[in-house]
Protein backbone atom coordinates (compact mmCIF):
# COMPACT_ATOMS: atom_id res chain seq x y z
CA UNK A 1 0.00 0.00 0.00
CA UNK A 2 1.47 3.14 -1.04
CA UNK A 3 1.47 6.26 1.41
CA UNK A 4 2.86 8.95 -0.54
CA UNK A 5 0.50 9.25 -3.13
CA UNK A 6 1.89 12.15 -5.46
CA UNK A 7 -0.55 14.11 -7.51
CA UNK A 8 0.12 14.54 -11.39
CA UNK A 9 -1.28 15.98 -14.68
CA UNK A 10 -1.79 13.99 -17.67
CA UNK A 11 -2.25 16.46 -21.19
CA UNK A 12 -4.06 15.09 -24.11
CA UNK A 13 -5.18 16.32 -27.34
CA UNK A 14 -8.65 16.15 -28.25
CA UNK A 15 -9.96 17.70 -31.54
CA UNK A 16 -7.39 20.12 -31.66
CA UNK A 17 -7.67 20.81 -27.93
CA UNK A 18 -4.80 20.36 -25.00
CA UNK A 19 -6.67 19.30 -22.28
CA UNK A 20 -4.81 18.96 -18.48
CA UNK A 21 -6.11 16.41 -16.24
CA UNK A 22 -5.19 15.87 -12.23
CA UNK A 23 -4.86 13.29 -10.34
CA UNK A 24 -6.08 14.37 -6.75
CA UNK A 25 -5.90 11.08 -5.07
CA UNK A 26 -8.11 8.10 -4.17
CA UNK A 27 -10.53 9.45 -1.98
CA UNK A 28 -11.37 12.52 -3.82
CA UNK A 29 -12.36 9.76 -6.86
CA UNK A 30 -14.55 7.87 -4.35
CA UNK A 31 -16.22 10.84 -3.25
CA UNK A 32 -16.95 11.86 -6.98
CA UNK A 33 -18.60 8.38 -7.24
CA UNK A 34 -20.48 8.68 -4.34
CA UNK A 35 -21.61 12.63 -5.03
CA UNK A 36 -23.20 12.00 -8.47
CA UNK A 37 -25.61 9.11 -8.24
CA UNK A 38 -29.29 9.78 -9.05
CA UNK A 39 -31.20 10.35 -5.75
CA UNK A 40 -33.10 7.23 -5.11
CA UNK A 41 -31.28 5.01 -7.18
CA UNK A 42 -28.03 2.80 -7.93
CA UNK A 43 -27.37 5.26 -11.71
CA UNK A 44 -24.54 7.95 -11.69
CA UNK A 45 -26.22 10.46 -13.63
CA UNK A 46 -23.22 11.59 -16.63
CA UNK A 47 -24.46 15.27 -16.38
CA UNK A 48 -23.58 15.50 -12.62
CA UNK A 49 -20.25 13.39 -13.46
CA UNK A 50 -18.97 15.34 -16.79
CA UNK A 51 -19.90 18.82 -14.43
CA UNK A 52 -17.77 17.29 -11.73
CA UNK A 53 -14.83 16.16 -14.24
CA UNK A 54 -14.96 19.50 -15.96
CA UNK A 55 -15.15 21.35 -12.39
CA UNK A 56 -12.55 19.55 -10.66
CA UNK A 57 -10.23 17.00 -12.60
CA UNK A 58 -9.68 19.01 -16.12
CA UNK A 59 -7.87 21.59 -14.79
CA UNK A 60 -6.70 23.23 -18.39
CA UNK A 61 -8.72 24.85 -20.31
CA UNK A 62 -10.55 26.26 -17.06
CA UNK A 63 -13.98 26.41 -16.41
CA UNK A 64 -15.80 24.27 -19.21
CA UNK A 65 -19.13 23.65 -18.78
CA UNK A 66 -21.04 20.47 -20.89
CA UNK A 67 -22.31 23.25 -22.66
CA UNK A 68 -18.65 23.96 -24.46
CA UNK A 69 -18.98 21.22 -26.55
CA UNK A 70 -20.14 20.86 -30.15
CA UNK A 71 -20.91 17.03 -29.65
CA UNK A 72 -21.61 14.72 -27.27
CA UNK A 73 -18.53 12.76 -28.55
CA UNK A 74 -16.37 15.17 -27.86
CA UNK A 75 -17.66 15.74 -24.62
CA UNK A 76 -17.66 11.91 -23.60
CA UNK A 77 -14.12 11.99 -24.90
CA UNK A 78 -13.04 14.54 -22.39
CA UNK A 79 -15.33 13.10 -19.44
CA UNK A 80 -13.35 9.91 -20.00
CA UNK A 81 -10.29 11.00 -20.41
CA UNK A 82 -10.83 13.04 -16.82
CA UNK A 83 -12.51 9.91 -15.64
CA UNK A 84 -9.20 7.85 -16.17
CA UNK A 85 -6.80 10.80 -15.03
CA UNK A 86 -9.09 10.69 -11.89
CA UNK A 87 -9.45 7.09 -11.21
CA UNK A 88 -5.09 6.64 -11.24
CA UNK A 89 -5.21 4.98 -14.64
CA UNK A 90 -2.29 7.12 -16.30
CA UNK A 91 0.06 7.15 -13.03
CA UNK A 92 3.58 5.46 -14.41
CA UNK A 93 2.81 7.13 -18.07
CA UNK A 94 4.22 9.71 -19.73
Amino acid sequence: MAKNINFYQRKKVINGIEYTAQFNGMSAALDAIDENYIDGSSNISMNKLAKYILENVIIEPKGLTPDDFETIEELNAVVKFGTNVMQGKFRNKE
